[in-house]
């Protein structure tokens, strides 16, 4: 498709299918074509866009080097594989889901290691009582080894791993381990422990736009009207709209009433009255309309809620260049 946006998603498992629903929600469908294995789509409600199918870790590459315009993906890939990232990318939104938290883990049976600290003890214990360094098996070299060096560790040696890193220490290949976990139930099961008290990095994904893309004025008009649909939907989530009518009421007083409440007056024309509120104050919104005068308070759950997704795009435009 010439001219096209080109958005880069991941190709499978629980990212791909929160990722689709995510997009869909905001009007954007997205469906694989072909076989199961299919690395196709079809995109249908925005104009424009043309899909890719990627592996997770293969998007930060494809965002910096200018390959697509847009891709979704983990912090973690993109701090990892594009330690350049925040200057490479442009980060349009944290998406809210593949929540994940970097973390450093030992076994179990070392009691006297709670804290990094302490594991620098053991290393250097352990240099000497074998005559080599501890080794972290993990995929994430870039951030373990700047985690590292912050807390001061030297005692220890990076061995990668493209596997199940968690069974490193229980197979001989490691005795510390660095990965990815969202609640900790598969390093336990490796009689594995968490130490070191807040994680080296607490991951979700994230919709990034790749500085090096080409970015035509179509490519931008489709980019605005993605992100307007998106920030839409993300303030509907959890607020109602409240329509009455106010007869002859002051616009300063029902607003500064409602603002008690957190909630806000969007229009008033004429005698119809248009209120926005979070879900858990939309009682005390409505009472406080019935207090002025309102007969009668209508609650709407509005999926979209336009206007703004501007300052968005703007900030996002202006990083891009």
């Amino acid at each position: 498709m010439s001219g096209a946006l080109k958005l880069a998603l991941p190709s499978k498992g629980r990212l791909l299918d929160d990722t689709l629903a995510y997009f869909g929600e905001a009007g954007l469908k997205i469906r694989k074509t072909g076989n199961a294995r299919a690395y196709t789509a079809s995109a249908s409600g925005i104009d424009g866009i043309e899909i890719a199918f990627l592996q997770a870790g293969e998007i930060p590459g494809v965002l910096g080097s200018g390959a697509v315009h847009l891709g979704v993906t983990g912090e973690d890939l993109i701090r990892e594989k594009l330690p350049e990232g925040p200057d490479r990318t442009v980060l349009v939104r944290s998406l809210g889901y593949g929540r994940a938290d970097l973390v450093v883990a030992v076994p179990q049976s070392w009691i006297d290691v709670e804290t990094l600290a302490d594991l620098d003890d053991a290393a250097v214990a352990f240099r000497a009582r074998h005559g080599f360094p501890m080794r972290v098996a993990t995929k994430y070299l870039s951030l373990t080894r700047r985690h590292f060096r912050e807390q001061g560790m030297a005692n220890y040696r990076l061995a990668p791993s493209d596997g199940a890193t968690e069974g490193a220490p229980a197979a001989g290949a490691a005795e510390i381990v660095v990965d990815i976990t969202s609640s900790g139930e598969t390093l336990r099961a490796n009689n594995l422990k968490i130490i070191g008290g807040d994680p080296i990095l607490r991951s979700e994904a994230q919709l990034r736009a790749s500085i090096a893309a080409h970015w035509s004025e179509e490519t931008l008009a489709t980019l605005r009207s993605l992100i307007e649909r998106i920030e839409a939907r993300e303030a509907a989530k959890g607020r109602v709209v409240l329509r009455c009518s106010l007869p002859g009421v002051s616009r300063e007083a029902v607003e500064q009433a409602l603002d008690a409440v957190d909630a806000s007056l969007i229009a008033l024309e004429g005698n119809a009255a248009t209120v926005g509120a979070p879900k858990g104050r939309a009682y005390a919104a409505a009472s406080i309309l019935r207090e002025f005068g309102a007969p009668r308070v209508d609650s709407v759950t509005p999926d979209m809620l336009y206007g703004a997704g501007a300052d968005v795009f703007e900030r996002v435009r202006g990083a891009l260049g």
